[in-house]
C-alpha cells in the first residue's frame, strides 16, 4: 500500500553547578518551543554555589537521533533549496510525490507527517489539516538559512505528537556588525537562474537580516517550468532586563507547472486516468458493480499564484536564573489555483462548455493564527520542568471554475504539555513528557448536482514520550526513546468521504521505539548507529475506487510496521580533507485484517550517501554520491524501479572577503534513472554564479 510521502535549536537546557570552581557535566536536555536565542544564556564555565543556571546547548545533545545542517554544510553540498539540503541525511528520502511536489519521508512515514518550521512558524499551514499537494520543500530557498535541525523518532512533546516522521526546524540568519548588502547572481541548465539580494547588520539594540530574490527555470521534461519570487527577514530587538522581541516573516509566490508523465518503453507523454473537476470521461462499454467503467485523460497540470505568507512575533524573557519563558503569536496564509487540461473534453466538442471546460481550475485558500507559550522552571540543580500550551485555528476553502462548488472548513487545535528533565547522575539523563491534544473540525460541502454535507467532529488524544541516555565512557553513549504519536483525520478527508458516501476513518495512532549508540573514535572521527521501530494502528491512506468514477477516498489500514537501521560515519582525514558516509535500511509493511502483509511502495529499502570535501586556501571542492535501491511502484507494468547511483561535484573559490565564485554540477556521469515509474530523473545539469558583498 502507498505510504503517502509522508528544529530549531530548541534550546536544550544544561544546568551547571560549580563546587570549588569545578564544573559538573551537562545536565538533562530540555527543549524550548520555536526560537530561543542562545545569546540569552550566560557563557561562563562556572557559577557560584548558591546559583543554579539554565543555559542552552547544542541540539545534538538531545536524547533522540538528530541532525544539524549548518550554513557551511549547505554551501559544501551546493544546495539551493531545503529539499536538496536535507537529501543527504540518513533516514530521509526526498522524493517526488503527488503532482511532483518535492517532499521528505522521514523513516518511511508519510510526507505530510513531517513538520517544517521557519523560525518557529509552520511552513505549510494546510499540511495535516487539508490535503494540499502544493506543499513543496523546493520552494524554500537555502540562501539565508543559518541552520537546519532535524529530529527523528520520538521527539520532545512541545512540538506536538501529531507526526510519525520527524521535525525540520529552520533557523534563518541573523545580522552581525555594520549594515551590509550581499548580492548573489547565478544561472545554469534548463534556462534556470537564482538571483537574490540581502541586507543585514546589528547594533547594541537590534539585529536584522532580510532577503529578496527571484528564481526561475524548468526541468528536462515538457511542462515543467517554475517562476518564484521570495522574501524573508528577521529583526530582533534587545529590550533589556534579559528580554527580547523578534519579528520574523516569510513570503513566497510561485507559478509551477507539473511535468507530464513519460512511458519508459515508448518515451511518449502519458495522461492521468482520473476523474477531476466534473469530467465525464469516455465510456468503455464495460460495467462493474452496475456502473460503466469510463476513461479519463488530463495533463498539463500547473499551479498559479501559489502564495504563502508567515509572520510572527516572539517575546522571550529570563525572569531569574531559575525561570524563563517565551510567547509567540503568528499569522499564516496559503493559497493557490490548480489547473489541468482535459483532453477527453477537448476531443468531445459536445462537452466543451462552462460546465465542462477544457481547462479546469480548483482553488485552495487558507489563513490562520497561532498562539504558543513555553516556560522552563529549574526546580533543583539537577531537574528542570518544561511546560506550555498551543492554540491554532486554520480556516480553509476551495472552489472550481466549472461549478458553484462551496467547500470550506475550520480546523481548531489546542494542546498542553509538561516535561520533566532529570539528571540521575553524572552519566545518565532522563526526560519524561506527556501531551494532550484536541482537534475540533467543522466542514461544509455544496455543489450543484451533489448532496450537501455539513458536519463537525472533535477528537482528543494523550501521548507520553520517554527518553534516556547513558554515557558508558568518554567515547561511548547509549540512548533509548519511546513514545506515542497520532494523526487526526483531516477536515478535507472527512469531507471527501462524506460526499462519496464512505465512512470516516478512525484516528491513526502509533508507538515509536528507538535505540542508538554514538562512538567517538577520537576528536577526528565518530560513528552513530540507530535502530527504530514504528508500529501503526489504523493508518490512514487514500485508496482508488475501481469503479466509475475513478475516485479516491480515505480508509484505515489495519496494521503497519516500519522498522530500520541508520549508520553514519564522519571523519577529518587532514585539516584540508573531511568526509562522511551513511546508510539507511527500511522495511515497511502493511497487514490487513486477514493477516496478509504487503510491502510499501514508492520507498527505497536501501539508501547510501557519501561525500568528501577538500579545502585549500581560497578553494574548496566537494564530491557527493547517492545510491537508492529496491523501490516498488503502484504500476502493474513497471512494478519495480532499477537501483541507481548518482554523483554531484561542487567547486567554490573565494577570491577575497567580498567576492566568491561557485560551480555546482549534478549527476556528473549523466546516470539514467527513474524517480517514479513515469518520471525520469534529471540528467547532468549545472549552476554557476558569483556572490558579492557590498
Amino acid at each position: 500500500m502507498l505510504f503517502r510521502e509522508n528544529i530549531k535549536e530548541r534550546g536544550i537546557y544544561r544546568m551547571r553547578k560549580s563546587f570549588k570552581k569545578m564544573a559538573i557535566p551537562p545536565a538533562v536536555c530540555v527543549f524550548l518551543l520555536c526560537t530561543l536565542n542562545p545569546a540569552m544564556a550566560e557563557e561562563s564555565n562556572a557559577i557560584p554555589v548558591e546559583e543554579v543556571e539554565v543555559r542552552s546547548t547544542a541540539l545534538a545533545d538531545y536524547l533522540v537521533t538528530t541532525e544539524v545542517i549548518t550554513a557551511e554544510k549547505i554551501k559544501e553540498m551546493g544546495a539551493t533549496n531545503l529539499a536538496e539540503a536535507i537529501s543527504r541525511v540518513p533516514g530521509i528520502y526526498v522524493a517526488y510525490t503527488d503532482k511532483n511536489a518535492r517532499l521528505a519521508r522521514i523513516r518511511g512515514a508519510a510526507s505530510d507527517q513531517t513538520k517544517v518550521y521557519i523560525d518557529g512558524m509552520p511552513a505549510f499551514p494546510l499540511s495535516g489539516i487539508a490535503s494540499n499537494s502544493a506543499s513543496n520543500l523546493e520552494t524554500i530557498p537555502a540562501d539565508n538559512i543559518e541552520k537546519i535541525e532535524i529530529i527523528k523518532g520520538p521527539g520532545p512533546v512541545q512540538y506536538g505528537t501529531d507526526y510519525k516522521g520527524g521535525i525540520i526546524l529552520i533557523t534563518t540568519k541573523t545580522g552581525k556588525g555594520p549594515g551590509q548588502f550581499n548580492l548573489n547572481l547565478s544561472a545554469g541548465s534548463h534556462n534556470s537562474y537564482d538571483n537574490y539580494i540581502s541586507y543585514s547588520g546589528s547594533d547594541s539594540d537590534a539585529s536584522y537580516y532580510v532577503t529578496a530574490g527571484k528564481k526561475q527555470g524548468n526541468r528536462h521534461l515538457n511542462n515543467s517550468e517554475f517562476d518564484t519570487d521570495y522574501f524573508n527577514g528577521k529583526i530582533k530587538w534587545n529590550l533589556g532586563h534579559d528580554s527580547a522581541l523578534t519579528l520574523s516573516g516569510y513570503y513566497m509566490n510561485t507559478d509551477r507547472e507539473i511535468s507530464n508523465g513519460i512511458d519508459q518503453i515508448t518515451g511518449q507523454e502519458t495522461t492521468a486516468n482520473v476523474s477531476w473537476s466534473g469530467d465525464r470521461g469516455v465510456g468503455t462499454g464495460v460495467f462493474k458493480n452496475g456502473k460503466e467503467v469510463r476513461l479519463y485523460s488530463v495533463k498539463d497540470w500547473k499551479y498559479t499564484d501559489f502564495k504563502q505568507t508567515n509572520i510572527a512575533l516572539l517575546f522571550e524573557q529570563k525572569t531569574s536564573n531559575k525561570f524563563k519563558y517565551d510567547v509567540k503569536l503568528y499569522h499564516v496564509t496559503d493559497g493557490n489555483d490548480l489547473w489541468a487540461y482535459n483532453k477527453t473534453n477537448a476531443s468531445n466538442p459536445a462537452l466543451v462548455d462552462y460546465a465542462h471546460p477544457i481547462w479546469y481550475r480548483s482553488g485552495w485558500y487558507s489563513k490562520g493564527n497561532g498562539l504558543e507559550f513555553t516556560g522552563d522552571l529549574q526546580t533543583s540543580w539537577n531537574n528542570t520542568v518544561t511546560f506550555g500550551t498551543k492554540y491554532t485555528q486554520i480556516d480553509w476553502n476551495t472552489d472550481e471554475n466549472n461549478s458553484n462548488l462551496d467547500e470550506n472548513g475550520t480546523d481548531k487545535r489546542s494542546g498542553y504539555y509538561i516535561q520533566d528533565n532529570l539528571k540521575l547522575d553524572d552519566k545518565t539523563n532522563l526526560t519524561l513528557g506527556v501531551r494532550h491534544d484536541r482537534a475540533k473540525q467543522s466542514y461544509s460541502y455544496y455543489k450543484t448536482g451533489s448532496t450537501s454535507v455539513q458536519n463537525s467532529s472533535t477528537e482528543d488524544v494523550t501521548d507520553p514520550v520517554f527518553n534516556i541516555t547513558h554515557q558508558l565512557d568518554e567515547q561511548n553513549t547509549l540512548r533509548f526513546s519511546a513514545g506515542k504519536s497520532h494523526i487526526f483525520v483531516t477536515a478535507k478527508q472527512v469531507s471527501t468521504n462524506l460526499t462519496s458516501g464512505v465512512s470516516i476513518p478512525d484516528t491513526e495512532k502509533a508507538t515509536n521505539y528507538e535505540i542508538g549508540w554514538k562512538h567517538d573514535f577520537d576528536d577526528k572521527s565518530s560513528l552513530d548507529v540507530a535502530a527504530f521501530n514504528n508500529k501503526i494502528d489504523n493508518r490512514i491512506d487514500r485508496i482508488t475506487d475501481t469503479t466509475s468514477p475513478l475516485y479516491k477516498t480515505y480508509h484505515n489500514i489495519f496494521k503497519t510496521e516500519i522498522q530500520g537501521v541508520e549508520l553514519e560515519y564522519s571523519r577529518y582525514f587532514t585539516k584540508r580533507l573531511k568526509g562522511f558516509v551513511n546508510y539507511t535500511y527500511l522495511d515497511a509493511k502493511d497487514t490487513n485484517e486477514a493477516g496478509v502483509k504487503t510491502r510499501a511502495i514508492d520507498l527505497p529499502d536501501n539508501m547510501v550517501n557519501y561525500g568528501l570535501t577538500y579545502t585549500v586556501d581560497k578553494f574548496q571542492t566537494s564530491v557527493l554520491g547517492h545510491y537508492f535501491g529496491n523501490i516498488l511502484t503502484s504500476n502493474n507494468t513497471y512494478k519495480q524501479l532499477d537501483n541507481y547511483h548518482t554523483v554531484d561535484l561542487n567547486f567554490d573559490y573565494q577570491e577575497n572577503k567580498n567576492i566568491g565564485y561557485f560551480l555546482h554540477v549534478n549527476n556528473i556521469f549523466d546516470t539514467k534513472y527513474w524517480e517514479k515509474y513515469d518520471y525520469p530523473g534529471d540528467g547532468i545539469n549545472f549552476m554557476a554564479g558569483v556572490n558579492i558583498k557590498m
